[in-house]
């Protein structure tokens, strides 16, 4: 080592965060970044070593010459299970320092059902044909001084895991949703401070979760009519000998005071019919029944480890109101919409006092709960008091969520119990927890709130997938939503493993002639193929590439991408769509824009990004064919759809944004639609006329044609339909609809009508690009172009973005009429930097990465 002048840190297996114990691959990718002082610090070469914890070498790399950090693929033997391994990196830097990271921890699950001896159980108690009490089930053991344990835990439902009184984790609506059929996900816990010498207990209250809950269609029982429950736990003694304790014979399981539990309805909790200790030692469980025995888990579909963070308690919001309306309803408002489940403590009643908790996104102008929007979903939770009018009761949400604001509850009010002012009410967040690794701010007070309510609207729909909408009978993983949005996704959070599940789930949805479905998991199973929706297919895997720079969400997509173009080939006629599904969703255009359209300039981008996925993956020959394929699409596209003049046709927002930011135009052509483009949005008073589609494409097509400046009216515009507006009308989040509520005409239809929909926040990657200037042009953010186009209404603007290589950061202000724009790139990334037009700055191009401040002076002084 010559000189310390760096370190290596943020070291990440298949990028997760620090701190995440198991890993969910055989062949994991490997990550890490540098800090340094020195400014253009570049890595000249790397070395990997994983060996287990007694020492045996498992891989080493040898020294690669290569200044990639990111995304750096298992080189050995693939892993076997229960490996328990640690891992380091050597650095060399470009000044010949060389630098040894600390050492990090990992261990690998159950990769086969092989490994598994535990057996299904279930309680056979209940009637499927409806939501039913939730099973309980116990086991006592005794064991030896424990030196290590791990609890592996799947389920057909969704459970909450108890050992020895305490809850196994802080995990909600565990182990998630998949296909049940095909794949079914579980969790790996290390619980070995949960566990004594002597007697112990495992225990577990299993709810009906995704797999048999109602879903879309009020349909019941889709995967399977109960609950069941999976457990191992594998436990090491100091004495060096193993026991395993498993799910199956000799479990005993009864109802308790969970009635129901329910995705869209809500549950119901008797509070009389708690069973204090039923999760610890010495518990009389003699009235409970014998757990039904089922199958061995070796002949299940497959069980696969949980590649992503699951679903926790991230927040609590105070509320910061309390309503009692003219009606004696008691409402408390928190301030923002969320994703969850409430908490009540201090709430004083009689006993079996039926409390009702109603969820509202909205009120009506009265000031009483709007939940109408909600469709059919019941969304109520209702809570039985027991004990003594002074006992101080307590409820808290725990087997589904809810999408809300406001809540409303009924019942204890007229008990004789203490005055509702008294009660502790806490909103509980929950989603999927996902890090935050961009933000956002400058000087325009509604523009900051529009930027929360992106983060918002994906904290509150990325809830184990990415669901369209978090409150209704709904709350589905449309793909379409997905892909238009997953680009903004990748800034505000790291939604790699997220999206590398979510990816998983739309291969076992695709069906066997390469089509995609609509919704993933896919419960409809029709709408296979729709324009834009099924191209998640192609275009999700190619952004999370971009995003993370790591191949193996390549690797495992490239099959289904290949198959899902080559599909739109086999079905297309001369290269053009067929009309399909959906369209421009929602748009407003008076001229709607033909599926066709839609379809063919898609087949364009899906065809590019598998022609691009093969080149990285080095399969040359379908790289070459799938590029001259995307190029004959191009050609098909302007014979069809340019008229006599080459302009685009029919002429609206969404198809020449299409045409203009896939780069489907001839170079020639470009200009001329650019400017009809810009002709429409200007003599539309600077609004947008799009939908779902053409709305994430518009801004960005606009900036990249030369016409910003109209990009950012848009951007800016108050009046209906905008991003604003919906601001200005009270919007904590984003709507589904640009009027689903003014304050001028109140709600719009009721049928359609959500107000935590995500899929207008896409906007937000083009704000990162072209407004902050912060534009990733190599995977994982290896190479970085700042190229801010600022608008002086914004004032100032600050902005960063946390990439596999580290914190990018662009802030510009005005100050005496100069621009000071201050850019920072991490260590190990390349730089260059593009002056923004009207300005005048000495610096600018390939820089060195570092810190800058440049001054820019306007060219009209």
């Amino acid at each position: 080592m010559k000189n310390q002048s760096f370190s290596v840190c943020n070291l990440r297996i298949d990028g997760l965060p620090a701190g995440a114990m198991f890993c969910a691959s055989r062949r994991p990718s490997f990550s890490w970044s540098l800090e340094s002082s020195r400014p253009g610090t570049m890595q000249k070469s790397y070395q990997i070593a994983v060996s287990d914890v007694q020492g045996k070498l498992l891989w080493d790399s040898g020294v690669i010459e290569s200044d990639i950090s990111a995304g750096i693929r298992w080189g050995a033997k693939e892993l076997e299970s229960r490996t328990r391994a640690v891992w380091q990196v050597s650095v060399t830097d470009d000044a010949g320092n060389c630098v040894v990271s600390e050492k990090s921890y990992f261990e690998t699950p159950l990769f086969n059902n092989s490994d598994w001896s535990a057996k299904w159980i279930w309680f056979d108690g209940n009637n499927p044909s409806a939501p039913a009490p939730l099973p309980y089930f116990r086991k006592e053991f005794s064991l030896k001084k424990v030196l290590r344990a791990r609890l592996y835990a799947g389920c057909r439902g969704i459970f909450e895991l108890h050992i020895n009184g305490n809850t196994v984790s802080k995990d909600r609506m565990a182990p998630g949703w998949s296909d049940f059929n095909k794949r079914i996900q579980y969790l790996s816990y290390d619980v070995t401070g949960l566990l004594k010498e002597g007697n112990n207990t495992l225990g577990a209250i299993v709810a009906d979760g995704w797999y048999s809950s109602y879903l879309s269609g009020r349909r019941r029982n889709i995967y399977g009519e109960h609950p069941e429950l999976l457990l191992q736990l594998e436990v090491a003694y100091d004495d060096g000998t193993t026991e395993v304790v498993t799910s199956g014979e000799n479990w005993r399981t009864a109802t308790g005071p969970y009635l129901r539990s329910d995705i869209y309805d809500g549950e119901v909790y008797d509070a009389r019919l708690e069973m204090p200790g039923w999760d610890d030692c010495g518990f009389d469980d003699s009235k409970w029944r014998e757990a039904i025995v089922g199958e061995c888990a070796c002949k299940s579909p497959a069980l696969v480890p949980k590649c992503c963070v699951p679903v926790r308690e991230n927040m609590e919001l105070k509320p910061v109101s309390f309503i009692r309306t003219k009606n004696n309803e008691l409402i408390w408002d928190f301030g923002q919409n969320i994703s969850g489940g409430i908490r009540i403590r201090n709430m004083r009643a009689y006993n079996g006092r039926l409390v009702t908790i109603k969820y509202g996104e909205m009120l009506n102008r009265d000031g009483s709960l709007y939940n109408q929007n909600f469709r059919s979903a019941l969304s109520t939770d209702f809570y039985t008091t027991k004990g003594k009018q002074d006992i101080t009761q307590g409820y808290e949400t725990r087997f589904t969520f809810h999408g809300f604001r406001y809540v409303q509850i009924d019942g204890p009010q007229f008990s004789g119990g203490n005055p509702a002012e008294e009660w502790e009410v806490t909103a509980v967040v929950i989603h999927s927890e996902l890090e935050t690794t961009g933000s956002f701010k400058c000087g325009h007070a509604k523009l900051n709130r529009l930027y929360q309510n992106v983060c918002w609207g994906q904290r509150d729909n990325f809830l184990e997938i990415p669901t369209d909408c978090p409150q209704r009978d709904e709350r589905l993983g449309w793909t379409g939503d997905a892909q238009i949005f997953c680009g903004t996704a990748a800034i505000n959070m790291n939604v790699g493993p997220f999206f590398r599940k979510y990816l998983t789930d739309m291969r076992d949805g695709q069906r066997d002639d390469g089509s995609i479905p609509s919704v993933v998991p896919d419960i409809f199973k029709y709408t296979y193929g729709a324009a834009a929706w099924a191209d998640a297919a192609a275009v999700c895997p190619w952004t999370i590439y971009m995003a993370y720079g790591d191949k193996q969400i390549l690797e495992e997509n490239f099959e289904m991408m290949r198959r899902w173009v080559d599909y739109q080939r086999e079905s297309s006629n001369d290269l053009i769509r067929p009309e399909t599904s959906f369209g421009d969703w929602l748009a407003l255009s008076k001229i709607t824009t033909p599926s066709e359209v839609i379809g063919t300039a898609y087949f364009v981008r899906s065809a590019d990004f598998t022609g691009k996925a093969a080149e990285v993956l080095g399969k040359n020959a379908e790289a070459g064919y799938y590029r001259e394929l995307a190029e004959q699409v191009r050609r098909a596209f302007c014979k069809k759809f340019l008229d006599e003049n080459g302009l685009v046709s029919p002429a609206t927002q969404t198809a020449l944004a299409l045409a203009l930011h896939f780069n489907i135009l001839p170079e020639e052509r470009r200009r001329a639609n650019a400017e009809l483009l810009d002709k429409m949005v200007r003599e539309n008073g600077n609004k947008l006329d799009t939908g779902f589609v053409g709305t994430g494409n518009l801004n960005p097509a606009l900036s990249g044609s030369g016409f910003h400046k109209r990009a950012c009216e848009l951007y800016l515009q108050e009046e209906y339909p905008s991003w604003l507006f919906s601001v200005n009308q009270g919007a904590t989040t984003m709507w589904e609809r640009w009027n689903s509520y003014t304050v001028k005409d109140g709600f719009g239809d009721v049928n359609m009508n959500s107000f935590n929909h995500y899929a207008y926040g896409a906007v937000q990657e083009w704000v990162t690009r072209h407004i902050c200037g912060i534009d990733l042009t190599a995977p994982g953010g290896k190479e970085i172009r700042f190229a801010a186009k600022p608008d002086l209404r914004l004032g100032f603007v600050n902005s960063a973005l946390d990439t596999p290589y580290g914190r990018v950061e662009s802030n510009w202000k005005i100050v005496d009429g100069k621009l000071l724009w201050h850019i920072s790139a991490p260590a190990n990334t390349r730089v260059s930097v593009e002056i923004p037009d009207g300005w005048n700055c000495d610096i600018s191009g390939e820089l060195p990465c570092g810190s800058y401040d440049l001054v820019l002076v306007s060219q009209h002084n």
